[in-house]
């Protein structure tokens, strides 16, 4: 990141605008900042921290601290910055809160805070990102720059007396710069993916087990001995129903087959008698199907005649069609004739008119002539009115004047009488000041005691729930104790019992020896208790009695809370005194009132100097006015001469016009209408003419189209008399007596197809009935009808005997067959948890390993960012050990020798080669502290510039610290910081040290002045 440009408005000790350019100060400058102390130094690394974040290198100053007290009212305070983010350029102007003159009316306004990016594109243009909210602004520069304004504070500025914050960081502030300045977020989505997986899988374990026990419930057993058990039982009977249903099938199937041939015979018959019957309904359809062959044979008959009908028919239409259109043009040509007629008498009439334009076009001619000499009488107007209205302005300037004279001169005497008046009042101001302390002193003390009476009357009813509470919880106690007591004599009853069960005759007891057990102990079932029952009892009554002293902790300390506020109310009234029993309303009254008269005095009293003042400019202005006064009156008598003169002119300008066209209305309104008549007339003329011409076009058109028709008609007539004889000798020739039974025996083609289909379909029929009753007759000859109720009876009793078997083998096979599925289901199961397993020890150790849980508490973030670290220390040092002449060196403090409790990873100490010791970096002196910190700026700002993706960070601000030096360490120091900038690094060093104000040519410096500091730019 590079700074281009820097302008300040209003800002800091900057009253106007004041600019800097680091383009000036060359590619990659070491420069000076340089002025006294308290000409605004610091004040440019404030400004290029507000232009970014909204706030300065300073956190305690806030908006109402930016603004110039020496700025005018009417500059607003605001500071823009040009930076680039390598070759990509950006511009930010950031306004803060301040007060600023309305609009409107002569008070004050808030002028909200503001801010508005632009991104500068190849082409010089910008771009706006944000055009005004701040927050939007504030989020766009820490996604732009990579850093927010605490870590820029960091590592790119070091602030005056905050240069050590970086070097003094604990670990984990040190990982958040880190982290975002390597852009290590990675690593930490790797650490939360491997804990996430590992408490996946750790649930999924739990899962395979509820799983297992809910595949068991499912068989109704509780392990998988009597799961194996029941699936070996269901096997069997399997094959025992398999073995009935089987058997039964065989009885099913004859009996099947028996029903089956006594059907088809059935069937056979049946057949046959329907077969009879179709043959029957056949034969009555004979007579209708003979009439369908006649309609076919005479349709065929007039299909021969149809061409010389269709032709006849045809050359009819023509005809009827031909006298329709002669008739039509005939009426067409009658119109005509009227139309015709009534356009030549439009013409004539156009004509006549058409004489009169030349009279009109003359007309228009005065007209435009008019209007110049209007538009001339305008302006002449427009001159005596401007004259008229500087006479009037010169007479009102002159009245005003001379108010201001009579104003001024009361003002000043009521001011005088002010003055005197609040000079006698403020000789009191004193004692009411005096009065007011005591007041507020007494006020503060019984708002105390009323506090502390308050308090100790809400802590009564807590003291009296906590009581309750002690109650109950030992009353708790000692039921539990109870319980636990004799939960133990039972188990050890139990425990007795079950020794003895395992006791025999001439064996000796193993507590007593004897031989003989005459009344061995017996199991009581009814109180069977376990050891982990007492356990838990013993466990429940520790922790009633942890809740016990806890309440009693509680109460004790909130009594003597309560005993302590007693305590400072007696002490609150014995100050108070003989003032405990006041008015405290008539206390509050009068220190109101007491508090608004002296507010009155102190803003009088303020206000004095400025009263003072204000009366002696007006006095001041008396002179000024008398004088303005005279050179108004002066000039009311020269405009009086040109309004006079302008009046003349306009006069004689307005005689030449006629009166009733001197209004510039009525006068265009006259021209229009006379251009309007001319465009009528010329209209009129030419539509006329067209009309006429249009007109006998269209009669000599109709003249053709009648004479073609008629020829038309002729030929159409002698076709129709040849075609008429040709049909009436076919028509004789035929079978039909007339055209009438032509027409009737006519048919389409389809309906023809579909009587032919009819005729062959019976026909069709006919021969397959026949052929059908012939081979049935053969099948049916010697047999009966069988008996087929009978057999209907054998089948359904044999089907249902199968039915029930194949229900037994079904229900006994799906219960194999769950069995089976749930015994495959557990080992899969197994088999995915043993993976589970299996997978968890991995993962499960990677995550614990990368959350930091092992033996030394370093995360895997931690660990990479350690690297780095390592990477900028490697580089901090060489720069360290020169500075400091071989003693320091700046390393990491070893994790495993830091407490448990102690996050470690990323904590720095020194290594100190004249005590041969590493201590921590705290123990450093104040010029020690900067040399180390500079120094890891430096190296950090190297290692992040040479890792690809990382964040830029190519310039850096040094704001003081090198007074701190020694002469040597100083010189050492510079020579750093030369050999960085020849890198390609942009330096900014602040600093009152001479030094090295002789040793760097490039300075801005920073000029002081009772109207606000100022900036400029050195480079020689």
């Amino acid at each position: 990141m590079k700074f281009i440009n820097l302008n300040l408005q209003a800002f800091g000790p900057f009253a106007g605008t004041e600019s800097i350019d680091f383009n000036e100060l060359g590619d990659n400058p070491l420069f000076l900042i340089d002025g006294p102390t308290g000409a605004g130094k610091s004040s440019i690394l404030h400004a290029i921290c507000f232009a970014l974040y909204g706030e300065t290198t300073d956190e305690e100053r806030k908006d109402v601290g930016l603004r110039c007290d020496n700025a005018k009212a009417e500059t607003l305070t605001q500071v823009c910055l040009r930076f680039a983010i390598g070759e990509q350029q950006y511009q930010i102007t950031r306004m803060p809160t301040q007060r600023r003159k309305a609009k409107r009316g002569d008070g004050e306004t808030e002028q909200k805070t503001e801010a508005h990016l632009v991104k500068i594109l190849s082409d010089g243009t910008e771009q706006t990102l944000v055009a005004k909210k701040k927050k939007d602004a504030d989020d766009e520069i820490k996604r732009i720059i990579g850093l927010t304004a605490e870590q820029f504070r960091q590592v790119m500025v070091l602030p005056q007396g905050k240069f050590r914050q970086l070097l003094l960081a604990n670990s984990s502030e040190r990982q958040q710069i880190l982290s975002t300045l390597f852009q290590t977020e990675i690593y930490q989505r790797i650490e939360q993916n491997l804990k996430q997986q590992a408490n996946e899988i750790e649930r999924e374990y739990a899962k395979f087990n509820d799983q297992i026990l809910e595949s068991l419930k499912e068989a109704y057993v509780d392990d998988k001995e009597q799961l194996n058990a029941e699936h070996e039982s269901a096997i069997e009977q399997t094959k025992l129903c398999e073995q009935q249903k089987l058997k039964l099938d065989q009885q099913r199937q004859t009996a099947l087959q028996a029903f089956k041939s006594a059907q088809q015979l059935l069937d056979t018959f049946s057949l046959y008698n329907n077969k009879k019957k179709q043959s029957s309904e056949l034969e009555q359809q004979l007579p209708i199907i003979n009439g369908l062959v006649n309609s076919i044979k005479r349709a065929k008959q007039a299909d021969g005649l149809r061409p010389d009908h269709l032709a006849l028919m045809q050359c009819n239409n023509d005809l009827t069609d031909n006298d329709n259109k002669l008739n039509t043009v005939i009426k067409q040509q009658q119109v005509l004739t009227v139309d015709i007629e009534r356009a030549q008498n439009e013409l004539q009439k156009a004509i006549k008119e058409h004489g009169k334009r030349d009279d009109l076009l003359k007309l228009k001619s005065n007209y435009a002539g008019y209007v110049d000499g209007l538009a001339k009488l305008e302006q002449l107007y427009t001159e005596k009115q401007t004259c008229q209205q500087k006479l009037l302005q010169a007479q009102t300037y002159k009245k005003a004047a001379e108010e201001k004279i009579a104003e001024n001169q009361q003002r000043s005497e009521v001011g005088l009488q002010k003055i005197e008046h609040l000079q006698q009042q403020l000789e009191g101001l004193a004692d009411l000041q005096l009065r007011q302390q005591q007041l507020q002193q007494q006020n503060g003390l019984f708002v105390q005691r009323d506090q502390l009476l308050l308090k100790i009357t809400n802590s009564q009813p807590m003291i009296i729930k906590k009581q309750q509470q002690l109650s109950d919880a030992s009353e708790q106690y000692t039921q539990a104790v109870e319980h636990a007591n004799r939960l133990e004599m039972h188990w050890h009853t139990n425990q007795a019992a079950m020794l003895a069960q395992s006791l025999k005759i001439g064996e000796s007891c193993p507590v007593c020896g004897a031989t003989e057990h005459p009344e061995p102990a017996t199991l009581e079932q009814q109180h069977a208790v376990s050891k982990e029952s007492v356990e838990q009892a013993r466990h429940q009554q520790q922790q009633l009695q942890n809740s016990k002293n806890n309440v009693d902790k509680e109460l004790s300390s909130l009594t003597l809370q309560v005993q302590q506020w007693q305590q400072q109310v007696t002490e609150l009234e014995q100050q108070l005194g003989g003032a405990v029993n006041s008015d405290r309303q008539q206390m509050a009254q009068d220190l109101i009132a007491l508090d608004k008269q002296i507010t009155e005095l102190q803003k009088g009293k303020l206000n004095l100097p400025k009263w003072r003042e204000l009366r002696d400019k007006l006095q001041n202005e008396l002179l000024p006015l008398t004088q303005l006064v005279t050179k108004h009156d002066e000039e009311a008598s020269r405009f009086q001469q040109q309004f006079v003169a302008a009046t003349t002119t306009f006069e004689n300008a307005e005689s030449a016009i006629p009166e009733n066209f001197r209004n510039l209305d009525v006068l265009q309104k006259a021209q229009f209408d006379n251009e309007q008549r001319i465009e009528l007339i010329e209209f009129n003329y030419n539509k006329a003419t067209k009309q006429v011409q249009q007109l006998s076009n269209q009669d000599s058109a109709l003249q053709g189209s009648k004479k073609q028709l008629q020829d038309n008609k002729s030929q159409l007539l002698q076709r129709q008399e040849q075609l008429t004889e040709i049909w009436q000798q076919a028509i004789n020739k035929s079978d039909f007596s007339n055209e009438q039974e032509f027409k009737q025996a006519l048919l389409e083609q389809q309906q023809l197809n579909e009587l032919q289909q009819k005729v062959d379909t019976f026909n069709e029929l006919q021969q397959s009935l026949a052929g059908e009753i012939k081979l049935l007759t053969q099948q049916l000859e010697g047999k009966q009808e069988p008996n087929i109720e009978r057999l209907t009876q054998a089948r359904a009793k044999a089907e249902n005997d199968f039915v029930d078997s194949e229900k037994l083998w079904q229900g006994a096979q799906q219960k194999q067959i769950k069995l089976n599925d749930i015994i495959e289901k557990i080992a899969r199961i197994e088999s995915e948890q043993q993976q589970n397993k299996e997978q968890f020890e991995q993962i499960g150790t990677l995550a614990r390993a990368a959350g930091g849980k092992g033996k030394v508490r370093v995360s895997l973030e931690r660990f990479v960012l350690g690297d780095l670290l390592d990477s900028v220390l490697m580089i901090a040092s060489k720069r360290l050990q020169i500075m400091s002449k071989g003693q320091y060196c700046l390393v990491r403090q070893d994790e495993g020798l830091q407490k448990r409790n102690v996050t470690a990873g990323l904590d720095l100490a020194i290594d100190d080669a004249y005590t041969g010791k590493t201590r921590p970096v705290s123990t450093l002196s104040g010029g020690e502290s900067f040399l180390a910190s500079l120094a890891l700026a430096l190296a950090l700002s190297d290692v992040v510039q040479q890792r690809s993706g990382g964040i830029l960070l190519d310039t850096l601000f040094i704001d003081e610290g090198f007074g701190s030096l020694d002469q040597e360490s100083l010189q050492l120091a510079i020579q750093t910081l030369v050999d960085l900038q020849q890198t390609g690094r942009t330096i900014g060093i602040i600093s009152h040290v001479s030094e090295l104000k002789e040793q760097m040519a490039l300075r801005v410096d920073v000029k002081s002045s009772k109207t606000g500091s100022s900036i400029s730019t050195f480079t020689n």
